[in-house]
């Protein structure tokens, strides 16, 4: 019998620490900045990536190559290893479909990908990846643990306040529309993910203390499973991540959250800067 191989792609923002740690191999994205490309593997620092955006240079993603998942799956197949892989919600990317398609060319069975959808990238997608670990850390096999996380991804939230709807606009992944509706000087938008993992715009609230206020408000109508990560995310600068902590401490008691993490490059740039917000799980109804 083979190895148990658990693989995410760069879209979950886990660290090389937390690779290591929990033993998870990852695909990354490509990322294109002006007229350079480059691999989305932590080696270049965020903060550089930023500076390039507000200057106007546009930042855009690339799926990993059709022949990146072929040489991880023939290695598998060739070593009777099994495979699980968390997906980028396929919403937001091709790498999910790309993904299948090196399955089927592969013809090997103990391939089980999973698409995050609702936890479709950064912090949510890795908390798909570490409920993966916890369920191999158990005993389950690779077809019992993407069983399992079929059913967790519909539990995991992300609840944001951005600063603009322009990156999301300019990434394609909101109508220009929906943009121009946002846009309005002070006017926070406040976004989640949909079942199949894409982005809604489920409020627009004038002034950021109103907004960190709804979104504590849309929080508490979504309780939180204390059993699993509470994790707060940011874009660029953590200070209103840490002022909106502040307030829901103030709503919502006794919930120990962890460090706050930023958001990489594969979601940060449909972001932007100065967006802030929640990753959880949802408890059961």
């Amino acid at each position: 019998m083979g190895t148990l191989r658990i693989y995410t792609d760069s879209a979950s923002d886990m660290t090389p620490e937390e690779l290591r740690e929990h033993q998870v191999g990852l695909i990354p994205m490509r990322l294109v900045c002006g007229g350079d490309s480059f691999v989305d593997d932590h080696s270049v620092p965020m903060s550089r990536l930023w500076e390039r955006m507000e200057t106007g240079e546009v930042l855009t993603t690339s799926q990993p190559s059709l022949q990146n998942f072929l040489d991880i799956f023939e290695s598998a197949r060739d070593k009777k290893d099994s495979v699980v892989y968390v997906s980028i919600s396929s919403a937001l990317s091709g790498t999910y479909q790309t993904a299948m398609a090196a399955k089927t060319m592969t013809s090997y069975s103990d391939i089980h990908i999973v698409d995050a959808r609702k936890a479709a990238g950064a912090a949510a997608e890795k908390l798909v990846v570490l409920r993966a670990c916890q369920l191999r850390d158990e005993g389950k096999d690779a077809e019992a643990i993407a069983k399992g996380l079929t059913e967790y991804r519909t539990r995991v939230r992300l609840f944001a306040c951005i600063d603009t709807l322009e990156y999301l606009v300019r990434g394609g992944r909101l109508s220009k529309l929906a943009g121009v509706v946002g846009s309005a000087l002070s006017i926070k938008p406040l976004i989640a993910f949909t079942d199949r993992g894409e982005v809604e715009v489920v409020k627009k609230v004038p002034g950021l203390k109103r907004a960190m206020g709804a979104l504590c408000d849309i929080i508490a109508a979504h309780p939180i499973d204390k059993r699993f990560p509470i994790v707060p995310i940011f874009a660029k600068e953590d200070a209103n991540c840490l002022e909106f902590l502040g307030k829901m401490a103030e709503q919502l008691k006794d919930l120990v959250v962890s460090k706050p993490q930023e958001i990489g490059a594969t979601i940060g740039c449909h972001i932007g800067p100065g967006g802030f917000g929640l990753v959880y799980t949802e408890a059961e109804a």
